[in-house]
């Protein structure tokens, strides 16, 4: 969200960025010389949150807004109803609406749809009631720039004997992005021919049972917890491999960030995984949801390190990004996107 409102920014638009008071994302986004609008939005359809929306939405003029979660739409989404605000916009970065009446009631509140797969489009559209032309997808995009990242000391930073090879997860701390899963497949991980270290980068809600899960399993010099890094494309970038176990996933950006900076990635094949990369080519997609896969997975790099066709995939992961998930491209797409939804509304 804060590539998107800087990659407008930068067109000439003036973006707000609205979020959790004190977050990390308005702290970012206000680092990255944004402006922010601090709104907790505790509670669906909140009268009081309703009104106020309401008022700021008019105040500041708002052509176009986009909301990122479902609570969000039931609150600002009326606000900005009642507010007369133009178009009115859904993202799911993951699938957030299913087949029930009260997302149908949510979904009547917005315009349209944005979501960074083709696989939660077609669940969405696969809804008997929901409009085909609600949907559109609109992959993420990075800014390939040619910055060289420079690797910090992981061995040194985390206490890791030298030669163990290094695998990184990262992403909230919660039950979506699988951890526990990983935290399992390592645990069982017996007869490995190099020794390893996974790292495990987030903040969030299952923390401490992550960390149980690990002294259960006797595994707290093989499983750290390294908390949020701020500067989490130099912990990738000195790792050996980047590995997802999620559940569920839009267009994951760990992986797409990884494979940008040329690492091999492992991944569950959830939602938008299978049309970022391709198995054995660009990294290695295993079964989600399911601890003996990961082993598989885990084992198969370990026993193949340093082969060609591992070493290829970081080459072909980085030509896939800089192909076809440029951030030029998401921007293009959002700014006609919204151009057209605008131009709907005053037919």
């Amino acid at each position: 969200m804060i590539t998107a409102a800087c990659g407008l920014k930068e067109r000439g638009h003036e973006v707000t960025l609205s979020g959790k008071a004190n977050s990390i994302l308005l702290n970012k986004a206000e680092e990255a010389g944004l402006k922010i609008l601090p709104l907790n939005i505790y509670a669906d359809y909140n009268p009081f949150k309703i009104w106020y929306t309401k008022r700021i939405l008019k105040r500041e003029k708002v052509d176009v807004i986009m909301l990122n979660l479902n609570k969000d739409i039931r609150v600002a989404g009326i606000a900005a109803r009642w507010a007369k605000v133009p178009v009115i916009i859904a993202r799911n970065g993951i699938q957030l609406f299913s087949d029930k009446w009260k997302h149908k009631k949510t979904i009547e509140l917005v315009d349209g749809i944005i979501t960074n797969s083709e696989s939660i489009r077609t669940a969405y559209n696969n809804f008997s009631w929901m409009p085909k032309e609600k949907t559109t997808v609109i992959y993420n995009g990075l800014k390939m720039n040619g910055t060289i990242i420079e690797p910090v000391d992981v061995y040194t930073i985390w206490n890791i004997p030298k030669n163990h090879l290094i695998f990184v997860a990262a992403g909230r701390l919660t039950r979506q992005k699988g951890f526990d899963l990983l935290i399992d497949a390592t645990s069982r991980m017996n007869g490995t021919p190099r020794p390893f270290t996974v790292l495990i980068a987030g903040t969030g809600k299952d923390r401490k049972t992550l960390e149980k899960q690990i002294d259960r399993n006797n595994l707290n010099g093989n499983v750290k917890l390294i908390g949020f890094q701020n500067n989490l494309p130099a912990v990738i970038k000195a790792a050996d491999y980047v590995i997802m176990p999620s559940r569920q996933e839009g267009m994951p950006n760990v992986v797409m960030e990884s494979m940008a900076l040329g690492k091999p990635i492992l991944a569950a094949n959830v939602n938008g995984v299978s049309e970022l990369m391709a198995h054995r080519k660009t990294g290695y997609i295993f079964k989600p949801m399911n601890v003996n896969a990961i082993c598989e997975a885990m084992h198969f790099v370990l026993n193949q390190h340093g082969s060609d066709e591992i070493s290829n995939w970081g080459v072909a992961a980085k030509k896939q990004v800089a192909d076809h998930f440029t951030l030029g491209t998401m921007i293009d797409r959002l700014e006609s996107y919204f151009y057209e939804r605008y131009g709907q509304s005053h037919r």
